[in-house]
This record gives structure tokens, sequence and C-alpha cells, in this order.
């Protein structure tokens, strides 16, 4: 009997461990929920921007509208998945991402596609679509590094690190 105490505490810290490793499982489920769809608008950008700047109108037109696809199919997905236990961290910072990405597109590639009078971009639209370009990927990179940011401390308050080593 006077093993009890010690056998009870640890049950107890077992119970405990079990119920923290659980939390962290369930938000590396909700994080990936989240980085995978994201991480596919991030790799399709190349794709986006190799169109661009392939001097085609209608290939560039073609991009846009199967990227802007994506993003709003990605943000509606990530609308629907709502927040991690009163945190919305991961969700703010992925919905942020993709906004930007939305934006560029319907404010800067689509009235530049629609104003190029043919197929072929001319040497002032070529140079035009390249800048339009450049100027996206270094915001992209501040949208990036936002986002990236809200990855790690998603993973840090919610122990995923310590689950995963």
């Amino acid at each position: 009997m006077k093993y009890a105490p010690v056998l009870f505490s640890a049950l107890l810290s077992a119970l405990m461990f079990c119920s923290c490793n659980q939390g962290a499982k369930r938000a590396a489920i909700y994080r990936d929920n989240f980085l995978k769809p994201v991480q596919q608008v991030i790799d399709s950008s190349l794709d986006f921007g190799d169109a661009i700047q392939s001097n085609g109108k209608q290939r560039g037109i073609v991009a846009t509208d199967n990227y802007q696809m994506l993003i709003a199919r990605t943000i509606s997905k990530l609308q629907a998945e709502g927040d991690f236990r009163g945190d919305t961290t991961l969700r703010v910072y992925s919905l942020e991402l993709l906004q930007f990405y939305k934006k560029s597109l319907d404010t800067q590639f689509k009235p530049f596609l629609q104003s190029v009078k043919d197929e072929a971009f001319s040497e002032t639209e070529a140079q035009q679509a390249d800048s339009l370009f450049r100027a996206f990927a270094l915001r992209e990179n501040t949208y990036w590094e936002r986002f990236n940011w809200a990855e790690k401390k998603f993973e840090r308050d919610h122990k995923i690190i310590e689950l995963e080593k």
C-alpha cells in the first residue's frame, strides 16, 4: 500500500503526457491542413511567372485564370477550416498570403494582359511583364516571411516540434 501514491503519480503523469501528445498531434494535423494547400499555391507562382514572362498573351491569360481558381479554392478551404482552439495565427497569415496573390492577379496582371493588343508581347509589353513579375516576387517574399513566422509560432505554441523530434 505504501507504493500506491507513487503508482498513482506515475499513472497520472503518463495520462497527462498522452493527453498533451494528442493535442500536439491534432495541432500538427491542423497545421498540415494549411501548409499543404498554401505550399501548392506558392509553388504554382513559379509556373504562373513562367507563363507571364513567356511573352504570350493567351498563355498568360490561361495561367492567370488557372492560378486564380487555385487561389480561390484554397481560400475557401482555409476559411472553412476555422481556428485551432482559439488560435487564429496560422489561419490569418495563410489567408493574408493568399489574399496578396489574389489581389496581385486582379489589380495588376489581369489589367496588364487585357491591355496587350497582339498575341505576342511587344518589347515594351515584355519589359512591363518582367517588371510586374519582379515587383510581385519582391512583395511575395514579405508575405512568405510572415507566413513562415506564423507557422513556426504555431508549432512552438502547440509543441509540435517536440512531437516531431
